[in-house]
């Protein structure tokens, strides 16, 4: 910086005014006060946009969830045999069943997985009147049960998309895991003769999945939650998809919701297709 003192055609001496110069590349370039005070803006600018960076939350929050989904069961397996049992026949041989969600989020990001349990039979019987070619009537007993038990797992990581006052949207990538065991039995008996054949059916999947989740604000405390997922990998396709309504009261939130969640596998594996799908309700506690 150099300061000199400059006299006019007149004698009279002009105030002292500093200059400011940056030696670049040989050359050199004035900074005039007009400069400064667009440098000192811009910097006043740029300062509350690092301060809101830094303004982040730095706790994680937890979100846990039981929820009872009243699902039933639609299915194919490759040998032809259908599978299609309402919740009705599931809840009355329902054997063992839990269902839950657990979800930490730390500003933007959360992390969470979704795991279902399921140990359920159904049964059913009766009797047929036949009669043989040779005019003899009888009795045919007819038996079929079918049992269904296995785990749905997705674990998954997001990211907040938009959060306003009217919806928030996340954004997630994750993976499915499906273990999944059918049994079905079928007796036939006549006289003292009858059969029993059994059939047995597992799946075991890994599927990556992406997709969104989020909720649309309805004024006070009421919200419509949405989901939904797509995926493959070792099935050829498995989506999801769960939509509803949902109650915060403080800490707490309450949600009815239909899902569904489905996948188709290839000719080579033992089910060709199963679906769970039916009304989940769901409370959920934040920490």
């Amino acid at each position: 910086m150099s300061g000199q003192v400059q006299a006019s055609h007149h004698g009279r001496r002009h105030r002292w005014a500093p200059t400011f110069r940056r030696f670049s590349l040989g050359r050199t370039v004035f900074i005039d006060r007009t400069d400064i005070r667009i440098l000192l803006l811009l910097l006043a600018c740029w300062t509350p946009a690092v301060a809101s960076a830094g303004d982040e939350p730095r706790d994680w929050v937890l979100d846990t969830t039981l929820y009872f989904w009243a699902a039933g069961i639609d299915g194919r397996t490759t040998g032809g045999a259908d599978v299609d049992v309402g919740f009705d026949k599931l809840l009355d041989n329902l054997n063992m069943a839990f269902m839950g969600a657990v979800e930490a989020r730390r500003g933007p990001w959360s992390v969470g997985v979704d795991a279902i349990y399921l140990n359920v039979g159904a049964n059913g019987g009766g009797t047929v009147p036949i009669r043989t070619a040779a005019g003899a009537a009888g009795d045919l007993d007819v038996s079929a049960s079918v049992e269904t038990k296995g785990w749905i797992l997705s674990p998954y990581a997001a990211r907040t998309l938009l959060t306003t006052e009217r919806a928030s949207l996340d954004a997630l990538l994750g993976v499915r895991y499906l273990d999944l065991t059918l049994d079905f039995d079928l007796g036939l008996r006549a006289g003292g003769y009858g059969v029993a054949p059994r059939l047995s059916a597992s799946q075991t999947t890994w599927d990556a999945v992406v997709g969104v989740k989020g909720e649309l604000a309805l004024g006070g405390n009421w919200s419509l939650p949405y989901y939904a997922d797509v995926g493959t990998g070792q099935s050829d396709l498995t989506w999801q998809l769960a939509a509803g309504v949902g109650y915060r009261l403080d800490r707490t939130e309450l949600r009815l919701q239909y899902r569904h969640i489905a996948w188709d596998f290839d000719a080579d594996d033992a089910v060709d297709r199963i679906a769970f799908s039916g009304p989940m309700l769901s409370a959920g506690w934040t920490f």
